[in-house]
């Protein structure tokens, strides 16, 4: 009898079949399995680490408040010995700067003189009449001519909160040093020029003729920006280094109105100031400053205190003017430490 071994075969081929199928899935499942432990895991170490950053968090809450506590106590004790006034300018201060202040009470009245002549400043110093004696008495001479109008009464208002707002770009040490009089006027000429602004030792001039005529907020404060830091490059010019700044200039090159200081300038229609790429390959913003090293200069601090994102990227993309951007941020900041390029940058 012959055995029949086709019923044997089918057997043991299905039984391998299985064996060899059921491995792969065994070992996928083996995977799935290890996969979702590590998941699992990584889930529980991302929880963990939130929990922590949460307390941390919590726990930098609760320090900054201890140590505001102290902070708040003294300027509560400032608020009743003074005016809730003085308080408001103190917490206005950097956080470094009024925590040193309000440790020592000699430091917290030299801050409340400086608050009360800011006070006394904005009443009485920023004048918009021009009398006779506005300017020194040898610019009426026949030379200069100087003559002047009083600013259009609608524009005072404006005008008085456009300065007010510029000069509280400025530490008031510095403004106390160097500044006694700011005047906003409708119209001023010199030379048988018309100027926008000017100064004389501790005097700024503006000119404000209306917005309709050119005359918006930015141009004005500008302005005053500019005369400002003429006023500051006279007071401390042993700090400017003027001999590396004329380095950066083109080899051979020569301010072209030195001699006049600007008004030649205008006299001869050379007085643009509109930014070219130009005058950036040579290491200036437009036409005007390089007139003279003052105006050159001035052309910088009028800019650096606008808060503008586009002229500080101009700026960097000129390797020139870059320079002179950092060296005039190094006059500056030796004026005062709060004068950083973060500061200006954050304006």
């Amino acid at each position: 009898m012959k055995l029949n071994k086709k019923p044997y075969f089918i057997v043991v081929s299905l039984i391998l079949f299985l064996v060899f199928s059921f491995t792969p899935a065994c070992r996928r499942v083996s995977t799935e399995i290890t996969e979702a432990k590590e998941d699992i895991a990584e889930e529980e170490i991302t929880e963990e680490i939130e929990e922590e950053e949460i307390l941390k968090e919590a726990e930098d809450v609760e320090k900054t408040a201890e140590a505001e506590v102290p902070v708040l106590i003294k300027l509560d004790e400032i608020q009743e010995q003074y005016s809730l006034e003085f308080r408001q300018y103190l917490e206005s201060l950097e956080k470094n700067y009024l925590e040193n202040v309000l440790d020592d009470d000699n430091e917290i009245k030299k801050e409340y003189d400086l608050f009360e002549w800011r006070n006394i400043f904005f009443r009485d110093e920023i004048i918009f009449t021009a009398e006779k004696d506005i300017f020194p008495d040898e610019w009426y001479d026949p030379e200069i001519y100087a003559k002047a109008e009083s600013l259009s009464e609608g524009e005072i208002e404006r005008s008085k909160n456009i300065i007010m707002a510029t000069l509280d770009k400025y530490p008031i040490g510095v403004l106390k040093d160097n500044l006694k009089s700011v005047y906003v006027l409708k119209s001023m000429n010199f030379f048988g020029v018309d100027y926008g602004g000017t100064y004389f030792e501790t005097r700024v001039y503006v000119v404000n003729d209306g917005v309709d005529m050119g005359y918006s907020d930015v141009n004005i404060e500008k302005t005053f920006h500019q005369e400002f830091s003429s006023i500051l490059l006279r007071n401390y010019g042993y700090i400017f280094d003027d001999p590396g700044w004329r380095q950066i200039n083109p080899a051979g090159f020569e301010y072209f109105d030195e001699v006049t200081g600007g008004a030649g300038a205008i006299k001869e229609g050379k007085a643009s100031q509109e930014f070219n790429p130009e005058s950036h390959e040579r290491g200036f913003l437009y036409q005007y400053a390089e007139s003279t090293l003052e105006n050159d200069f001035n052309s910088f601090a009028e800019n650096i205190f606008m808060g503008d994102e586009d002229f500080f990227k101009t700026v960097e993309q000129y390797e020139k003017l870059e320079m002179k951007l950092n060296m005039i941020i190094g006059f500056y900041k030796a004026l005062n430490p709060q004068f950083t390029i973060e500061y200006f940058k954050g304006i």
